[in-house]
Formats: C-alpha cells, structure tokens, sequence
C-alpha cells in the first residue's frame, strides 16, 4: 500500500484491463491509501511522449484520468479521500475520491522496440507520498509486481459463499457504496458491513446462495469479451456503462479518451480471419485512424490447444508507412512476407484476431463517425485445405 510498482509485461492473471497493452507500453501501479489524508502522486516532463494515469475507486470504477494532452509538463496529482476538507496545492490537479482506496495505473509508450528499456527507466521517475505538509518526502518506484501463482479471478470465483460474503462484509464497512449498493436485499441474506457473516441454518437458502454467486460470476466473466464473428468491434462499447461486466472487462485498462481499442475476427465478407490466408485493410486517402499521438496495428491468435496467443509484432503509425500512389494506406496481414514491409504484419497459423489500438483518438473517433475498414481477403474465393483445417480445429 501507497508504494509505486512496476508492472510485469503479462499481466492478464492480475485483472482483464492490463492484458491488451502493446509490448511498447510500460505501466506501473499504485494502491493509495487515503484514510490518513490526501496523497501525491508525481510525474515529471517525460519530453513529448505518450502518457497516462487511469484512476479506480475501491469498487473498481473508473474515477478519472489524466494525460498530457491537458499537462505537457508532468503532473503533481494530489489525490483526496471524501472526507477531507482542505485546499490542494497552486500547481497541483486534484481529485477526489468516492473512496479512501484508490488504484492508479500509470502507462508510459516507448517510441520503438529499441526505446522500450529507456521508457521503463522512466518509470522510476516516479514518486509518491503525502500530499501534507507541503514538501513532505515522496517515495519513489519500490521495485515490481510478482505476478500471482493463481489468476485473481480464480482466487475469486473460487471462494466459498461463506468466505466471499465474509470478505465483502469487511469491505462494506472499510468502503461503504451506499448509493450503488442494495444492502437491504444483502440484510435478507444476513449480511451487515463490519460484522462477521454467517450461512442461514435453512439448506434451501444456503444453496441458493452457492448456486446464485456462481451464476453470478459466470454471466459477469462471460459477458465482458467481445463477441465472435465480428466485423471490427468496439472494445469498450459492449456491456452497457456501469454493469459489472463492464467494470470488470474495464478494469486497470485506459480509457477510451486515451486509448480505443478495435477488435475483429471476420473479413468484409463475414468470413473468420485465417492465418495462412492473406488479407489487406485500406484505408482511403485521409481516412487514417483519426489521433492526436499515435495508432498500431497487432494480431492474436488460438492454437489448436485453445490457448490466446498475443503477436508481438505490430505495425506502428511512428514508423514510415508508405502510401499507395492515390494517397490511400493499404496494410497486409500475410504469413508471408509482403512488400513493403513496414505495412506488413505477419500471421502465424490458426484464427486471427485484428487488434487496432489509437493512442488519444480524436473526437471523430470517440463519438462514433469514423470506423476502421473492413479486411479484404487476397485472392476471391480461394481457400487453402490447410486454412479449412485450422476454422475446423480453433476458435477464437
């Protein structure tokens, strides 16, 4: 608690939101304490690059963000639980809290593979403490996350009705949410923040309960990913704002003011996405992906053990693209090499997933005015027995 930590690069055992950042993305996180008075949290001038702070209450709802766009010099964020009372410094952006627990994570973009370490030294740069008495000694980077041996969504799911309503009782009373929550509906169950929860003696009741927390977590997790057969999706538009899938499927992971994310399985034609097929997607003359900073292009794909395996490589708007002779962007995803190969991404066997990532969209993309293109299978209605083989044997 209230120490900066560097994240690992495979964070999808921590929580959903951290798994979807390109290789060229650090992250650090903090939980901050804000029980005993407010805290800050220091970035300096990180010189032009790509930064952000996405900011989460105790119940992991997004509560605000931050980025340079806004302050291009670094930032002193003070952070204030809802209870105090006071004035944050002249130079300084506040921010209160619902909350006196609040996660922070912070993401750094490297401006190619060979600046990845440099953007990872920034990361020490880093410093948090008490936001009182004003010149208090901050803290910096404290070392790294171990990745947990288990999944912390198994940890969870895993837990008995007796245990995971004991530990929510605890919570309830450490972070009240009295106004989201339905606690009379958790008093019929016998649950009262701060006190020790007990199973009803009646079986009926006590399996009912086993039955509904595991149902409950089953149409949460299977409800936060996005649908298969789709033609460029967008990622944070498909549980409605404020559900739990939503919260869950969001948490740790920017938002969309900073980072938008596309995903797609299917080809103009509805067909999936195979990796011994070629296919380009061409964006018209002036119809790039609309963004203040930057955009890339990644893949995914499922092996025949059923496994996700993200691509390393991607196609990076900072690197010389060239442009067709009209002026238009042609990018292709091929197992074989393509030229030129700045716009070629390399497939590797199995069903694909597209993954389009713009770094600060511009309004045109966030009120939904532009979209990316449809991928064009190379070839018409050619299809390999090998590409048969892998849509019979994978699915995304």
């Amino acid at each position: 608690m209230n120490q900066i930590l560097a994240l690992p690069g495979e964070c999808s055992v921590i929580t959903p939101g951290l798994a979807d950042d390109d290789d060229l993305v650090v992250r650090a996180s903090a939980w901050i304490d804000l029980s005993d008075g407010p805290m800050l949290l220091a970035l300096p001038n990180l010189g032009g690059r790509y930064w952000a702070i996405s900011l989460f209450d105790a119940w992991g709802r997004r509560i605000g963000r931050v980025d340079p766009r806004t302050h291009q010099r670094g930032v002193d964020l003070v952070l204030a639980g809802p209870g105090w009372r006071g004035e944050a410094p002249k130079d300084a952006v506040a921010r209160r809290a619902p909350s006196d627990l609040v996660w922070a994570v912070v993401r750094i973009a490297a401006r190619s593979p060979g600046d990845r370490d440099f953007a990872q030294g920034l990361l020490e740069k880093l410093a948090l403490g008490p936001a009182e008495p004003p010149g208090a000694p901050l803290r910096a980077l404290s070392g790294q996350v171990d990745a947990p041996l288990q999944p912390a969504l198994d940890a969870l799911t895993t837990l008995s009705p007796h245990r995971l309503f004991h530990h929510l009782a605890r919570l309830l009373a450490r972070y009240p949410d009295t106004e989201r929550l339905d606690t009379a509906a958790l008093a019929e169950i016998g649950l009262t923040p701060g006190k020790a929860f007990h199973l009803p003696e009646d079986s009926v009741i006590r399996d009912a309960l086993t039955l509904g927390a595991a149902d409950g977590f089953a149409r949460v997790i299977h409800d936060q990913g996005p649908a298969e057969a789709t033609i460029w999706r967008n990622v944070l538009s498909g549980a409605p704002d404020g559900s739990a899938a939503a919260t869950l499927a969001n948490l740790g992971a920017a938002a969309a003011e900073d980072i938008q994310q596309w995903v797609c399985d299917c080809d103009r034609d509805g067909r999936p996405l195979i990796g011994s097929e070629p296919y380009v997607v061409r964006f018209a003359p002036g119809a790039a992906p609309p963004v203040d900073g930057f955009w890339t292009l990644s893949l995914a794909s499922r092996s025949p053990s059923g496994a996700l395996r993200a691509g390393r490589q991607l196609i990076d708007s900072r690197t010389a693209l060239e442009l067709d002779p009209d002026g238009a962007l042609t990018l292709r995803i091929d197992h074989q090499p393509a030229e030129p190969t700045a716009n070629w991404l390399a497939a590797p066997p199995g069903r694909l997933r597209l993954r389009l990532k713009l770094y600060w969209p511009k309004a045109s993309a966030l009120d939904g005015g532009w979209r990316p293109p449809e991928p064009e299978r190379v070839g018409g209605a050619r299809r390999s027995s090998t590409a048969q083989t892998e849509n019979r044997e994978t699915r995304l």
